[in-house]
């Protein structure tokens, strides 16, 4: 029911009630018009109802005392705050225009580019709030809110230090459990004491959804969802590019201490994956070589576990590109040169020509350092994807490709092109003998192989 008996009345002498916005269990968000200044604002008013409950007075008056202080353009901005004639506590904020990220969401995926900018803009305001001592704890695409201005595209954080907003239900007295399930942390899950660094999970939560379009976990209940933060490994995101990969692990590590640390490193890291991201779309290296991303320092924290592959020695199979100065460049050169020389040499004394089969394995015999480059590693991340549309006889089938679990048929089926490798295709449900196919596709418009159909376990052959 919406609330709505102070539309068309006054509050403190100043606020004109127009309408309702929003409303929640214990509070209601109006749109004002403020006569003293002439515009129009949103004001909060707690329900007459909850005035004798001192727990969420408390924490609404705190949101008031330390939303007042924060300063971000991201973060929304509180005016004034004080209380009206019949004792309720209000707090009047600017008047957003445009949508919150949940409607953004319900249309589908966010393009990698905006959804960085849009995280990178969150975490700063974040990063302001935990200087302070603040930290949200309930973080979602519903408090956060998406508005054009000019040219410019400004994301607001809303509910700060009222731990679950207006809307009493996601409040449990036993043990005090805040949050939305879909983006809680793990010691937030587990009801342990929380700091700054549950936000910066949750917001890797909000990342991953805007990128791939569903959160990392969800499930039929509240309480199972809750346990797949805690227990269960987050599916490797596939619409991205691995730099965003790497720093969306990083903030969904389950262990806070080896999680990015906070939020101001946050929008550093945002900052690099959104040019890593822009390269590589626009068919570029990525640029700034020397980046948080790919410098391996002891101040790194938990991305230097990560960024191994630029270490002395690494195994790793990410090749990262390296820009040369112009004096490795002459080294390289004349190395280059002296090798040809020698390896002239060596074929002249032996006798052998450039066809012989076994020149290419004597040391110092490779005449073309391109085969070299073809022994590195291929990154899987940097191929083209075959977005192959899989279906089977029988609706509702689970595709597995290479034995992970992919999606439920009919569906799409991302099969990376030109890594060598033929990919096992297999379609299994319960009461039928699973099939099986290999796909090694060499363009992005091949049509997958055909599968056979489902069989029922049971089905009895007829021998004649």
């Amino acid at each position: 029911m919406v609330f709505n008996d102070d539309v068309g009345g006054q509050i403190a002498n100043r606020y004109d009630i127009t309408r309702v916005i929003g409303e929640g269990g214990m509070g209601v968000v109006y749109e004002a018009y403020d006569t003293q200044v002439d515009r129009d604002v949103a004001i909060k008013v707690v329900r007459s109802e909850c005035l004798s409950d001192h727990k969420f007075l408390t924490r609404f008056k705190r949101e008031m005392e330390v939303t007042t202080r924060l300063r971000h353009p991201s973060t929304i901005r509180v005016f004034e705050h004080g209380s009206a004639e019949d004792g309720r506590p209000y707090m009047v904020m600017e008047l957003l225009t445009g949508e919150s990220l949940a409607e953004v969401l319900e249309r589908g995926r966010v393009p990698e580019i905006e959804a960085l900018q849009h995280a990178r803009q969150v975490a700063e305001s974040l990063s302001e709030a935990h200087e302070n001592g603040i930290f949200h704890r309930d973080l979602k695409p519903d408090n956060i809110f998406i508005e054009s201005v000019g040219v410019s595209t400004v994301v607001k954080v809303l509910d700060f230090g009222i731990a679950g907003g207006l809307d009493a239900t996601r409040l449990t007295r036993a043990g005090e459990v805040f949050g939305t399930p879909q983006y809680m942390s793990p010691e937030q899950c587990n009801g342990l004491p929380l700091d700054h660094r549950t936000d910066i999970y949750s917001l890797g939560c909000i990342l991953y959804e805007m990128i791939e379009g569903r959160p990392p976990f969800s499930a039929e209940s509240p309480m199972a969802t809750m346990l797949k933060h805690v227990k269960t490994k987050v599916p490797t995101p596939r619409h991205c590019c691995r730099e965003t990969a790497k720093v969306l692990m990083m903030a969904l590590r389950k262990d806070r201490g080896k999680r990015i640390q906070d939020c101001g490193r946050f929008a550093e890291l945002l900052g690099e994956c959104i040019g890593a991201a822009r390269a590589r779309a626009e068919g570029r290296s990525p640029p700034n070589p020397d980046g948080p991303l790919r410098r391996n320092l002891a101040t790194t924290g938990p991305i230097a576990s990560i960024e191994g592959s630029t270490s002395t020695g690494s195994t790793s199979p990410v090749v990262v590109e390296q820009g040369l100065s112009t004096a490795s460049k002459f080294v390289i050169g004349g190395l280059g040169l002296a090798f040809v020389v020698i390896v002239g040499a060596m074929l002249f004394g032996s006798g052998k020509d450039e066809g012989d089969p076994g020149a290419d394995h004597k040391p110092g015999m490779s005449v073309n350092e391109d085969k070299d480059e073809d022994k590195k590693p291929v990154n899987v991340d940097d191929l083209p994807k075959n977005r192959a549309t899989v279906d089977s006889n029988v609706e509702g089938a689970k595709v597995f490709l290479d034995g992970e679990y992919q999606c439920d048929t009919p569906c799409t089926l991302e099969v990376p092109v030109g890594d060598g490798v033929a990919h096992e295709i297999i379609l299994r449900k319960d009461g039928y003998v699973e099939v099986m196919t290999k796909w090694e596709p060499h363009s992005v418009t091949e049509r997958p192989p055909e599968l056979p159909n489902l069989r029922p376990a049971d089905l009895e052959v007829e021998l004649k």
